[in-house]
C-alpha cells in the first residue's frame, strides 16, 4: 500500500514538475542600443540547445521559441553579446534587452533609412551616406538642408548661380534640362513642400542615397539622388524626457564696399566728359522721356541758361561728397536677428511610445522689411497590439510661416530698375526721403507737378516705399503619416502606410494707393483732353495681386517584409510592394485695382481695349496688366518595387531590387509610362576569411554595385503642348496662344545607369579609417533640343536627344589623433565629380555660350565657361584686341561679335569644382567641445565683373576704372581699356565676355567653428536635469586662400555671405 502511495505521489509531482522544467516558451521581446534606445534591425536571437535562430525586424522586435532552462543570446556586430537563462518567472513578460556597445568591435553600428526599410551599415552594398544628429546639430540654421553642407562626399551646393540658393547636386550634373535637384524624401514618403517647413531640430538623422542600389528602390524619381529625412520617434520602456533648445544668431550688415567702385568724383567726372560728346542727347531728346541723373540734368540746365555756371559748380561739389550706401546702409539694412526655439517630449512604455514637439523660429532679415515667422507642431504616437504582433502608428506634422518681402535690395533702386548711381541721396539730414529718378525725367515729372493738371504725384522716394508696401506669404503645411505593421509569422510583416498631405501657400502683394507702383501705373494710363473730366483707367487705390496654390497629396502603400535565417550562416531578406501616389496642385492668382484696404474691396477694369502712354500717347497698343490666372496639375503615380538580399555567414552579401513606375503622362503609350528601373549589387568583409590575419588591418570590405535609376521631366508631354495667355493679342484683339511643343509619341523618361565601386577599411586598431568609392554614371534619354524643319513653324523641340557620362572618386576618412582624456580626430571629406555631354543634336549660339552657364557642348562639362580670345590692349589707345574668323588681331567689335563662331570661342573651364572636400577637426577635454571646419573648392573658373563705359547707370561704376589703359605702357601692367573717345557697346560686351575677365575659383575657406560645454547629472545633483549644453556657433568666417588676385570671393561675386554668430543652450530633462 505504501508502495502504491509513493509511485502515485511521485508520479503526481512529476506532471507538476515537468511543464516546469521542460516548458516551452513563446518568447517576444526588443533589442534596443544601451546607450540611444534606438531599436536595433537584424539582431541575431539564437539558443543553446536547438537550432531555433530569430532575427529583430526594424523596430527591433523578435519572436522565438525556447525551452525553460536554456540560454537566449542576442549577437549583433559592434554591441557585447546578451545572454538571459529563461525561467518561468521572465518567460512571461515582454523581453527589453539593451545591448552595449563594444569599443572593441570595428564595425560601425549604422543604420541606414531607405525611406523602405532600415538597412544597417554591414549589410548595404549601396552607397550610403548618413548625417546622424550629432553632426546634424553641429550647424546652427532655420532650414535643415544647409546642415548638409560640407557633411557628404559627393553632395554640394552649386553657388555659380545667385538664383539657386539651395541648389544642389549629388555626384554631378545627370541631366540637362529636368529637374536637376535630388528627391527629398521625409518620414518615407516623397516630400514635395517647401523645405524650409521642416524645423532642423525635429529630425533624428539623414540618409543620402547616391547610388543605384540605394536609390534605384525610389525609381523614376531618383536620378539625381535621395536625401532621406527621418524624424525623431519616442521609445518604448522610456521614461519621459523633455528637451528645450534655444538658440540666437546676429549676422553682420552685408558689406556694400565688397565690390570696388567709382568714386562719386570720378563718376561725376566721367558723365561731364560724356555729356560734352553729346552721349545723352538721344536720351534727353526722347519722346519717351528716359530718365537722366541729377548731373546730366544739371548740365542740361546749365547748358540752357536756366542755371548759372557757378551755381551749377557748386551743386555738383556738394554732390560729390554724397555715397549713396552710406545711406542705404543707414536706412535700408541692420544686422540680421535670428531666434530659434523648440520644446519636445517623448517617452514610452511597454507598448506606447510618443513624440511631440513644438518650435518657432523669428528671423530679422539684414534688409528692413524683411522677415520671417515659423511655428511648427509634430506630434507621434505608436502602439504595440495583440501580443506585440502588431504596430499601429501615427503621426502629424503641422507648419505655418510667414515671409515677408518688402525691400528689394540696394541692384533695384536705380533708373529703371537698374544699379543707382553712386551719389544718390536718400534722405536729407533730418531723415526726410528725398527723391530719386525712376522712370521718368525728374525735370518733366516736375513741370507736371507745376502745371496741376491732374496727374498723381509722379516722385518715387526708396526710402518712403518700405511702409507704402505689403508684400508677404503665408504657408500652411499639414503631413498626416499613418502605418499599420502586422507579423503574420515569425519571418513575416505585413504594412501599410497611408500620408495625406496638404499645403496651402496665400501672398500677397499690397501696392497702397500711395506707392510709386500704383501712383506711376493710374499716371501711365490717365487720359487728360482739353475741356474733358479726367478718365483713369486704372482706378485709383492700391494695386493688389494675390496668389494661392493648393496641393493635395495621398501615397499608399503595402508591403511584405521577410526575414530568416537558415542554420548559423544563410539570411535572407526581402521585401517587396506597391503604392499609389497622388498629387493635385490648384493654382489662382488674381489682381484688384482700385483696392482698398479698409473695405477689401477693388474696382473692375478693361483688359481688352488698349491705351496710350501719358507720356507717349502715341503708343496705343498698351493693354492693362492682367495677373487673373489659374492652373491645375495631377499627377499620378503607381509603383511596383521589391528588394532581396542575401548573407552568407556574415561575410557576403547579394542584394538586387527593382522598380515598375507608371504615370498619368498625357499621351504617353501604355509601354512608355511604366519604366523598369534595377540594381544589382555585392559586398564581401574579406576580414572575416579565417585565412585573412592581417593585424595591421583589421576590418576589410569591398562592394560593388550597377543598376538604373530615372529622372522626369513634367512640362513635356507626347501631344502637342501651348500656353494660353490672359488677354487679347495687341494685333488681332483676340486670344492667343503659344506652341511650346509639337506631338511627340516617342517620349521617354530618362534613365541614368551608376556602376559604383567601394572599399570600407580600418587601420591600426580603428585609429584610422573609412570609405573610398569609385562610380561611373551614364545618363541616356536625356531631354534635349533638336532641330526641326523650319517650314513647321518650329525650329526646334525638346525630345530624348541627349546623353551625359560622369564618373567621380569620393572619399570619407576619418583619423583618430588622440584618444586620452584630451581627444582630437579629424574627418577627412574629398570628391572628385565629372560630367561631360556626349550627345546633343543642336549647337548652341555664341551668345548661349557667352551669357548661360549650361549650354551643352559636346565633349564639355555642362556647366562651363567660355569667352573672346583676347589679344591684350593696343599699346597706342588703349583699346582691347580680339581675334576675327580666321584669326587675325583686331578692334573692330562689331566683326569680332559678327564674325565668331562657337568654335572660335574659348572654353575657359569648368564654372563647377572639379574637386571639393572638407577638413573637420573635433577636439575635446572633460567638458569642453570644439569642432572646426574648412572646406575646399578646387578646379574651376568664374567670370569677374568689370567697367562697362556704356552704361553709367550700372556697372559702369565698377573700380576697375582706376586700373585702366591710361597712357603708352600701360598694357604692360593693366588689362583694362582705356575710356573710349565716344561710348561702344560692342567694345563694352567683347571686353566684358573676353577670357581676361575670367578667373580660377579655387579657394580654400574657413567655414565654421563650434564650441560647446557639456554638463551631466553627475555635476548638476540639486538640479532635476540629465543634461545642459551651452554652445557658441562661428559661421561664414572668410577664405583662407584664393587662387584668383582680386579681392572677390569667388562663390559670392555680389556680397559674401555676413559672418554670423550664434549662442545658444540646450537642456534635457
Amino acid at each position: 500500500m505504501n508502495k502504491y502511495l509513493y509511485i502515485t505521489i511521485l508520479q503526481l509531482a512529476f506532471f507538476t514538475i515537468a511543464p516546469c522544467v521542460f516548458a516551452q516558451y513563446r518568447i517576444t521581446g526588443k533589442v534596443v542600443s544601451e546607450s540611444t534606445n534606438l531599436p536595433i534591425e537584424k539582431v541575431s536571437i539564437t539558443t543553446n540547445k536547438n537550432a531555433h535562430v530569430s532575427l529583430t525586424d526594424n523596430e527591433g522586435k523578435f519572436t522565438i521559441n525556447v525551452e525553460n532552462g536554456e540560454t537566449l543570446t542576442a549577437k549583433y556586430v559592434g554591441y557585447v553579446d546578451f545572454k538571459l537563462e529563461i525561467k518561468p518567472e521572465n518567460a512571461t513578460k515582454t523581453l527589453v534587452i539593451r545591448l552595449k556597445s563594444s569599443v572593441e568591435q570595428l564595425s560601425e553600428v549604422t543604420v541606414f533609412s531607405t525611406g523602405y526599410q532600415r538597412v544597417p551599415k554591414e549589410r548595404a552594398t549601396g552607397s550610403f551616406a548618413q548625417i546622424d544628429n550629432k553632426l546634424l546639430n553641429r550647424r546652427i540654421s532655420t532650414d535643415v538642408l544647409s546642415r548638409l553642407n560640407d557633411a557628404v562626399p559627393g553632395l554640394i551646393f552649386n553657388r555659380e548661380s545667385s538664383s539657386k540658393t539651395n541648389s544642389i547636386s549629388i555626384r554631378g550634373q545627370n541631366t540637362i534640362n529636368a529637374n536637376d535637384q535630388p528627391l527629398i524624401v521625409l518620414d518615407n514618403f516623397p516630400y514635395d513642400g517647401d523645405i524650409s517647413n521642416i524645423n532642423p531640430n525635429d529630425v533624428e538623422n539623414i540618409t543620402v542615397l547616391k547610388d543605384a542600389a540605394a536609390a534605384s528602390i525610389w525609381g523614376a524619381r531618383a536620378g539625381n539622388g535621395v536625401i532621406v529625412i527621418t524624424t525623431k520617434k519616442g521609445l518604448l520602456n522610456q521614461p519621459t524626457q523633455i528637451s528645450i533648445n534655444s538658440n540666437l544668431t546676429v549676422g553682420a550688415k552685408p558689406n556694400l564696399f565688397y565690390i570696388p567702385q567709382m568714386t562719386s568724383s570720378d563718376y561725376i567726372e566721367t558723365e561731364q566728359k560724356l555729356f560734352t560728346q553729346g552721349y545723352y542727347n538721344a536720351i534727353e531728346t526722347s519722346v519717351t522721356k528716359q530718365p537722366l541723373t541729377p548731373v546730366v540734368e544739371l548740365l542740361i540746365a546749365k547748358r540752357d541758361g536756366k542755371i548759372s555756371e557757378t551755381d551749377a559748380n557748386s551743386q555738383l561739389e556738394k554732390l560729390k561728397e554724397f555715397d549713396v550706401r552710406n545711406d542705404y546702409d543707414k536706412y535700408l539694412q541692420r544686422q540680421s536677428l535670428n531666434q530659434q526655439y523648440s520644446i519636445s517630449l517623448k517617452g514610452g512604455g511597454q507598448y506606447h511610445r510618443y513624440f511631440i514637439s513644438s518650435g518657432y523660429d523669428k528671423n530679422f532679415s539684414n534688409l528692413k522689411g524683411n522677415d520671417f515667422d515659423r511655428l511648427t507642431l509634430n506630434i507621434g504616437n505608436s502602439f504595440s497590439l495583440l501580443k506585440n504582433k502588431l504596430d499601429v502608428s501615427a503621426n502629424i506634422l503641422y507648419t505655418n510661416s510667414r515671409t515677408n518681402q518688402n525691400n528689394p535690395g540696394i541692384t533695384s533702386l536705380g533708373l529703371q530698375g537698374t544699379e543707382i548711381y553712386p551719389y544718390a541721396h536718400l534722405a536729407d539730414a533730418n531723415g526726410i526721403p528725398f527723391p530719386i529718378a525712376r522712370n521718368y525725367r525728374t525735370n518733366y515729372i516736375n513741370e507736371l507737378s507745376m502745371n496741376g493738371i491732374g496727374l498723381l504725384d509722379w516722385n518715387y522716394r526708396p526710402l518712403q516705399e518700405l511702409n507704402l508696401s505689403n508684400n508677404f506669404v503665408n504657408s500652411f503645411d499639414y503631413l498626416i503619416n499613418t502605418e499599420a505593421r502586422y507579423n503574420i509569422i515569425k519571418e513575416l510583416d505585413v504594412s501599410l502606410q497611408y500620408q495625406y498631405g496638404k499645403t496651402i501657400s496665400k501672398s500677397e502683394n499690397l501696392n497702397s494707393a500711395d506707392s510709386y507702383y500704383s501712383r506711376n501705373l493710374i499716371n501711365e494710363f490717365t487720359i487728360i483732353k482739353p475741356n474733358s473730366p479726367i478718365e483713369r483707367p486704372v482706378p485709383l487705390g492700391g494695386i493688389l495681386d494675390n496668389t494661392e496654390q493648393s496641393s493635395i497629396k495621398n501615397n499608399i502603400r503595402t508591403q511584405l517584409t521577410y526575414n530568416k535565417g537558415f542554420g548559423d550562416k544563410h539570411f535572407l531578406n526581402a521585401l517587396a510592394g506597391a503604392e499609389i501616389r497622388d498629387l493635385n496642385i490648384i493654382g489662382n492668382s488674381y489682381r484688384f485695382y482700385g483696392y482698398d484696404s479698409e473695405h477689401a474691396a477693388g474696382k473692375g477694369v478693361d483688359y481688352v481695349h488698349t491705351y496710350g502712354n501719358f507720356v507717349y500717347p502715341q503708343s496705343n497698343n498698351n493693354l492693362i496688366p492682367n495677373r487673373d490666372n489659374r492652373q491645375e496639375l495631377t499627377d499620378r503615380y503607381l509603383s511596383y518595387y521589391s528588394n532581396i538580399a542575401y548573407t552568407f555567414d556574415g561575410r557576403i552579401i547579394l542584394s538586387v531590387s527593382g522598380r515598375i513606375d507608371k504615370s498619368n503622362l498625357f499621351g504617353v503609350n501604355p509601354n512608355q509610362k511604366g519604366v523598369p528601373l534595377w540594381s544589382v549589387g555585392a559586398s564581401w568583409e574579406i576580414s572575416k576569411e579565417t585565412i585573412y590575419n592581417l593585424t595591421w588591418l583589421p576590418y576589410l570590405r569591398i562592394r560593388t554595385t550597377y543598376g538604373y535609376s530615372g529622372n522626369i521631366d513634367k512640362s513635356l508631354s507626347a501631344y502637342t503642348t501651348a500656353m494660353y495667355y490672359n488677354g487679347n493679342d495687341i494685333i488681332t484683339k483676340q486670344p492667343y496662344a503659344n506652341i511650346i511643343n509639337p506631338p511627340n509619341p516617342e517620349l521617354r523618361w530618362e534613365k541614368i545607369s551608376t556602376a559604383n565601386f567601394g572599399v570600407d577599411f580600418k587601420l591600426f586598431e580603428g585609429t584610422v579609417g573609412g570609405s573610398i568609392e569609385y562610380y561611373a554614371k551614364n545618363g541616356t534619354d536625356l531631354i534635349g533640343e533638336t532641330t526641326f524643319p523650319h517650314y513647321t513653324g518650329i525650329s526646334s523641340f525638346k525630345g530624348n536627344n541627349a546623353d551625359i557620362k560622369g564618373n567621380g572618386i569620393e572619399a570619407n576618412l576619418y583619423t583618430k589623433n588622440l584618444n586620452r582624456n584630451f581627444k582630437w580626430s579629424t574627418d577627412y571629406l574629398f570628391t572628385y565629380a565629372s560630367d561631360k555631354v556626349t550627345d546633343y543634336k543642336v549647337d548652341g549660339v555664341v551668345s548661349q555660350f557667352l551669357t548661360s552657364l549650361n549650354t551643352p557642348q559636346l565633349g564639355k562639362p555642362l556647366y562651363a565657361i567660355y569667352s573672346y580670345k583676347w589679344a591684350g590692349l593696343d599699346p597706342t589707345n588703349g583699346n582691347p584686341l580680339g581675334y576675327l574668323h580666321d584669326g587675325s588681331v583686331s578692334s573692330d567689335y562689331a566683326k569680332i561679335i559678327g564674325q565668331t563662331t562657337a568654335s572660335d570661342l574659348k572654353f575657359n573651364g569648368r564654372a563647377r569644382p572639379l574637386f571639393f572636400g572638407a577638413i573637420r577637426n573635433n577636439i575635446s577635454w572633460n567638458n569642453l567641445s570644439l569642432s572646426i571646419s574648412i572646406n575646399y573648392r578646387l578646379r574651376y573658373y568664374f567670370r569677374r565683373r568689370s567697367v562697362v563705359y556704356s552704361d553709367t547707370y550700372g556697372l559702369g561704376s565698377h573700380g576697375d576704372y582706376y586700373l585702366r589703359w591710361q597712357q603708352p605702357g600701360d598694357e604692360q601692367k593693366s588689362q583694362v581699356p582705356s575710356i573710349p573717345q565716344i561710348p561702344n557697346t560692342n567694345r563694352d560686351s567683347f571686353y566684358g565676355r573676353s577670357e581676361i575677365l575670367v578667373d580660377k575659383g579655387d579657394h580654400i575657406r574657413l567655414q565654421d567653428v563650434n564650441l560647446s560645454y557639456n554638463l551631466s547629472r553627475s555635476e548638476m545633483t540639486k538640479l532635476p536635469v540629465r543634461n545642459v549644453q551651452l554652445y557658441i556657433y562661428a559661421n561664414n568666417l572668410g577664405i583662407l586662400w584664393k587662387a584668383t588676385k582680386s579681392n572677390i570671393d569667388p562663390d559670392y561675386q555680389l556680397a559674401p555671405l555676413p559672418r554670423t554668430i550664434s549662442l545658444g543652450m540646450k537642456i534635457d530633462f
